[in-house]
């Protein structure tokens, strides 16, 4: 994906005149791609014998019946194949590496260092199931520069990515993913180095202040960086008003947003561990006041939200879990980030009993109404795997929005073009017309029958590059993949 926010005269000519012209014009250049069935999410059409012209990277013209006729550099039949725009994952922490618990100075520091092997690998997976732009939430910015550069220069191939780097958050966190400013001068010099390295958000963490929320948001905005944040005690409402724009996961769990009567109770019965999640969504009213607050004030400010409802099902206990990380999915994970997603994820459900488990899945209900009350009351929405970027768990929150009662025209606009919105990309990618970038998915099977062929990719096109996905995945199938460093693990609280 190119920031280019016009198309050139010559582009723009050549748009105008195959959309308005009664003949069609003779094209000299550029890539002709035809005979497929095309799906418009945006406008919640399917055409039937649909062509699309790729030029330096861009479409710059769609149909259907006869293609114009041309000289064309290359010219391909795909017929049998739905196109639709390349999906979007809005929070795939491509760039970061592992979770690793490590001694810094003496105390033990939660990191994740990256690992060039499994970025390379996320990288090429992401493009075999379909996802062609990424939002990376937080890594060590030095990796996400990497990673640009090498995508410019043909070295890797995968994702355009749009990067926050290392995640603003008090220790126990640490390492080259994590920075904790203590000072105004720091603060400012922390927003400035991940703009210098190109990074488009400052991420902002549940474990800061109210003031070093609004410290955090200054500084991002004085480089020209968007305020994104992972909340917990500062409730939302009171986060949009300071300035953030950009809400991650669908965990609003602050009790600033509880109704009085159930407040204190929450506060009574929260500890430490991940019952939390559960617990207030137990008590959340979605129509009370607080909530038709938060609203509006998300409206107010244009902010956006991504759900990963993967996380919410993560802690409805062992069974969840499973759910996550089964078989047919670990092939497409590195085994060294396979390895630390385990292990965390088995020390999150610590203590986890058959009762937890009952209630978490029970509150589901109400996490996916409040998704659905977000995208009802004009918030927008999209969707996030939380995962290395990609792959087969993106297929994963699709199923889930399913789930969660979002028609498939829905989802699969929430996949393409509100992930565009989410990522403020509307005039880039997301949609298949001109002036665009030629991101798109081509699929053996048609989505609107069976949401699962969203994730059964032929082809897979980025900046107007074609890549065999099957052939990337076939890569996968072949790696030999552990199931677990430890057999147990998986078996725990079960």
């Amino acid at each position: 994906m190119r920031r280019r926010l016009t198309l050139s005269a010559s582009l723009a000519a050549i748009s105008l005149a195959a959309c308005a012209a009664p003949e069609r014009p003779t094209l000299l250049s550029g890539a002709l791609y035809h005979g497929f069935t095309l799906i418009d999410p945006s406008a919640q059409t399917v055409t039937e014998g649909a062509w699309l012209v790729i030029e330096d990277g861009l479409i710059t013209a769609r149909g259907a019946g006869a293609p114009p006729p041309g000289d064309y550099m290359t010219e391909m039949e795909m017929a049998g194949l739905y196109a639709l725009p390349g999906f979007i994952d809005v929070h795939g922490h491509m760039t970061a590496g592992p979770h690793a618990l490590e001694f810094i100075d003496g105390a033990p520091t939660l990191t994740m260092e990256p690992d060039d092997e499994a970025t390379q690998f996320h990288a090429r997976m992401a493009l075999a199931f379909g996802v062609t732009t990424v939002r990376n939430p937080g890594a060590p910015p030095q990796a996400s520069a990497a990673y640009d550069a090498r995508i410019a220069s043909g070295e890797w191939i995968g994702p355009t990515i749009l990067h926050a780097g290392a995640v603003i958050q008090p220790p126990p966190f640490g390492g080259t993913a994590f920075s904790y400013p203590t000072t105004a001068e720091e603060w400012d010099a922390e927003a400035a180095r991940q703009a210098e390295m190109g990074m488009s958000y400052f991420k902002l963490y549940h474990g800061l202040s109210e003031a070093e929320l609004a410290a955090g948001v200054a500084a991002a905005r004085a480089h020209g960086l968007e305020p994104i944040a992972h909340l917990d005690q500062i409730g939302w409402t009171r986060a949009a008003e300071i300035g953030i724009t950009g809400f991650l996961h669908a965990l609003p769990t602050s009790a600033e947003l509880l109704e009085d009567d159930v407040r204190d109770e929450y506060l009574a019965v929260r500890g430490a561990d991940a019952r939390f999640m559960y617990q207030w969504f137990e008590r959340v009213d979605l129509d009370g006041p607080r909530m038709q607050e938060l609203y509006s004030v998300l409206r107010e400010v244009d902010a956006t939200v991504d759900l990963t409802l993967q996380v919410n099902v993560l802690m409805t206990g062992p069974q969840g879990r499973a759910r996550l990380y089964t078989e047919d999915i670990r092939p497409y994970l590195h085994p060294r980030t396979l390895a630390s997603l385990l292990q965390f994820t088995s020390l999150s459900l610590a203590g986890w009993t058959e009762q937890d488990t009952a209630r978490a899945e029970a509150a589901m209900q109400q996490v996916y109404a409040f998704s659905r009350r977000l995208h009802e009351e004009n918030v927008p929405i999209a969707i996030g795997s939380d995962g290395p970027g990609g792959g087969p768990m993106f297929g994963l929150e699709l199923a889930l929005m399913e789930e969660a009662g979002f028609t498939r025209w829905q989802i699969l606009e929430l996949a393409t073009a509100g992930g565009a919105r989410v990522m403020r990309l509307e005039d880039q990618t997301g949609q298949l017309k001109a002036g665009l970038d030629a991101d798109i998915a081509f699929l053996s099977g048609d989505p609107l029958t069976d949401l699962a062929e969203a994730m059964n990719v032929a082809f897979v096109m980025t900046d107007g590059v074609l890549h065999d996905a099957a052939a990337m995945r076939a890569e996968a199938d072949a790696r030999e993949t552990p199931s677990s460093p430890n057999q147990n693990d998986d078996r725990q609280g079960d």
